[in-house]
């Protein structure tokens, strides 16, 4: 197989690592600001029944070299989700996700590859379960799916955005919590691995869409690696990367209103073009990306 074709797939399985590393956390949010002179307590609850719906979306360029050849290609990733709650309790619930829009590309100059794999998740359901907190604690449901083998934690990573752990204690002005990454993997297949940590620090106050809200920068760090097998092909992967963000709570739901980030990252590769085969190729990339995340 020649080093194009091989190149191409490698970025295609390298989109679903950046999408949702973006989608944690770098620009402005807009709204409006005001003063609150009060602490404020964040606390974050949910009901049998309700219903949340994001929007993410990302932009993005790739860089990558092997053996001699470069490429370098835009992403532009959207997904809309609706995430249904059910079995409230106070160690763990369980959530179902709607996939009710995917959409994943790579630009090369004039050509564009569609992303078919994200495209087929447009009106599936994962079920998740979460802690109180947010954090992912198993899948079920569609491990099977190819857009799930082709990246790093890619989804868990999303669901961990549009929940991050909140902090114990009320906030002002420069209080700052952490937020320990430990993503596990959807497939039952590979080992996989994405661990970091983000570091919050409230900067101010905002209402935005008629919410008041809690305005946050973030700054995270991770590492990953793990296999990821695409139409034959057997890539062991593994880099690290940082992001830095903006995010608003709302101080009624403690609920992610908007977030905007910026995301680096760095990885390498060896592959083979058969999934038992021995490496046989080898790489290097680069990417950056600009993602959002929005209640809807």
């Amino acid at each position: 197989m020649g080093l194009r074709k091989i190149a191409t797939r490698v970025l295609v399985a390298a989109v679903g690592i950046a999408v949702v590393a973006s989608g944690c956390g770098g620009g402005g949010t807009g709204g409006r600001d005001i003063t609150i002179d009060d602490p404020v307590q964040l606390t974050r609850t949910f009901e049998n029944g309700q219903t949340v719906k994001y929007k993410l979306k990302s932009a993005g360029e790739m860089a990558v070299a092997m053996q001699g050849y470069d490429r370098v290609a835009s992403t532009q990733t959207e997904f809309r989700t609706t995430c249904q709650f059910s079995g409230v309790g106070t160690d763990e619930m369980n959530m179902a996700m709607r996939f009710d829009h995917a959409a994943s590309s790579i630009s090369f100059g004039d050509q564009v590859i569609v992303q078919e794999s994200a495209s087929a998740l447009r009106g599936k359901t994962l079920e998740i379960s979460l802690a109180p907190n947010g954090q992912v604690l198993a899948f079920a449901g569609m491990a099977g799916e190819a857009y799930f083998e082709e990246g790093v934690g890619q989804v868990a990573l999303m669901i961990h955005g549009m929940f991050p752990e909140l902090p114990e204690g009320p906030v002002t002005i420069g209080y700052i919590w952490e937020d320990e990454l430990d993503i596990p993997d959807i497939t039952s297949s590979t080992s996989r691995d994405f661990v970091g940590e983000t570091t919050y620090t409230v900067v101010g106050f905002k209402e935005k869409y008629g919410e008041s809200c809690v305005e946050v920068a973030t700054v995270s760090t991770f590492e990953f690696e793990g296999r990821v097998e695409q139409q034959g092909e057997a890539w062991l992967m593994s880099g690290s990367g940082g992001s830095k963000g903006i995010v608003l709570f709302s101080m009624e739901s403690g609920l992610v209103i908007f977030s905007k980030s910026d995301t680096t990252m760095e990885f390498e590769g060896e592959g083979s073009t058969t999934a038992g085969a021995g490496a046989s190729t080898t790489l290097s990339a680069g990417l950056t990306v600009q993602g959002t995340l929005e209640l809807l």
